[in-house]
């Protein structure tokens, strides 16, 4: 018996991942799943992912632990919090395994924020003179240089910012995608705290 999988085309992906929020890989997978329908897919993720994500995002976080990462050149060193909700999520292998990873990107992605919200107001005040003097030299239309400064604002940021950076063990997510979809997993909030980075 041959299976035929449906065409799912790149506009589908994009607009899915819009709404959504989920990775690439995934949002593929829930449209070839449910054939390409939008709804279905979206609650393919829902219960894959648990976008429910943004539901959980106010209750508190009072368990949790903190891990350390060593590179094997004992070189670079990183300590990082996550934060859940119980002390059974907290003391679950795979949440462990989740801390890991995280301090894992921090030593290869070298973030500075942990989120683009946390940039200093005047770092950020900094940058977007440098663009704005950039993109004034290029004589574009005001609403389109302000479009472009905000572009490149997010672009330069993102590279920086810890929850906005794609994640070391798979590039087509971003590290805030990869705890949403822990979110839906362990069916509780669940947020990156401090870090420290060190290298020598």
């Amino acid at each position: 018996m041959v299976e035929f999988t449906m065409a799912i085309s790149a506009q589908q992906i994009k607009e899915l991942r819009a709404t959504t929020g989920a990775g690439v890989s995934d949002v593929k997978k829930a449209l070839e799943e449910s054939g390409g329908d939008r709804e279905k897919a979206t609650q393919w993720l829902e219960r894959k992912l648990g976008s429910l994500a943004g539901k959980r995002e106010g209750r508190a976080t009072g368990a949790g632990i903190v891990e350390a990462y060593v590179h094997s050149n004992n070189r670079i060193g990183v300590l990082a919090e996550l934060f859940c909700e119980t002390d059974f999520v907290a003391r679950n292998p795979e949440f462990k395994a989740l801390a890991h990873d995280i301090t894992l990107h921090i030593a290869a992605m070298k973030p500075l924020y942990p989120s683009l919200d946390a940039v200093p107001k005047d770092v950020w005040d900094t940058e977007k003179s440098r663009f704005e003097t950039e993109v004034n030299a290029m004589g574009k239309p005001a609403n389109i240089a302000i479009e472009i400064v905000n572009g490149k604002l997010k672009a330069y940021f993102g590279a920086v910012a810890l929850l906005s950076q794609s994640f070391v063990k798979d590039q087509d997510k971003t590290v805030g995608e990869i705890v949403n979809e822990a979110v839906g997993k362990f069916g509780e909030n669940i947020k990156i705290g401090r870090f420290s980075r060190f290298e020598l």
